[in-house]
């Protein structure tokens, strides 16, 4: 019996011992196997990630993780705290200044943790300024979409037709690929949200406090 069998009816055994015992939830389980088969060289990187309907599902994945790593560390918040330190100039350079820090974070790290790192400091910002938090929620979310699609791994979409690009035999796209038409969208996009999106955005106040009004303490 080869050094590769052994190493095969361990992992089959430690994997029937966790999906048994519950130790380790079943889909952790799962990518812990996925995981010891590759380490150990068994699998190859395309044989392991064979499971996933597309490699590109992995890429993603990897891409969370890589924004959690940022956002835990800090490093995005650096970004809230200078668009905070903007806004007190003026609303417009605020506004337009936040815009261009968030679509530039989004075209490297997912727009999620970007958002929600900017979400509390818009709304802190709001309410200091007495400003509708719409106006200034809206047109920072839209940034981060048209940032995202600057580069390949600015938003899942590039790197899904990337990996299908592959499967058809054509060459893997580039990191920056999307940029050029990307920063069109980018530009197009800020000067319509500054010129006519905001001030198309109705002003609307919070009333009072939600949590109590729909009740969701209970």
């Amino acid at each position: 019996m080869t050094v590769e069998m052994l190493i095969v009816l361990g992992v089959i055994a430690l994997a029937i011992f966790l999906f048994a015992s519950e130790k380790l939830p079943v889909d952790l389980t799962a990518i812990l196997v996925m995981a010891l088969l590759l380490l150990s060289g068994i699998v190859s990187p395309s044989e392991g990630l064979s499971g996933f309907s597309n490699t590109a599902t992995v890429t993603v994945g990897a891409m969370f993780i890589l924004s959690a790593g940022l956002q835990k560390t800090g490093a995005v918040w650096f970004l809230g705290g200078l668009s905070a330190r903007i806004f007190k100039f003026n609303f417009w350079v605020g506004l337009i200044g936040t815009m261009i820090l968030v679509g530039a974070a989004s075209a490297f790290v997912n727009n999620t943790p970007v958002m929600a790192v900017f979400i509390p400091i818009l709304l802190g910002l709001a309410a200091s300024n007495g400003l509708s938090p719409s106006r200034l929620l809206m047109p920072v979310s839209f940034a981060s979409m048209f940032g995202g699609v600057c580069t390949l791994i600015g938003t899942s979409t590039n790197i899904l037709v990337s990996s299908i690009a592959v499967q058809h035999g054509l060459p893997a796209l580039g990191m920056f690929d999307f940029t050029k038409m990307g920063l069109v969208f980018f530009g197009a996009g800020l000067l319509y949200m500054a010129a006519i999106g905001v001030r198309l955005i109705p002003v609307r106040h919070a009333e009072g406090n939600l949590t109590e009004k729909y009740r969701m303490k209970d």
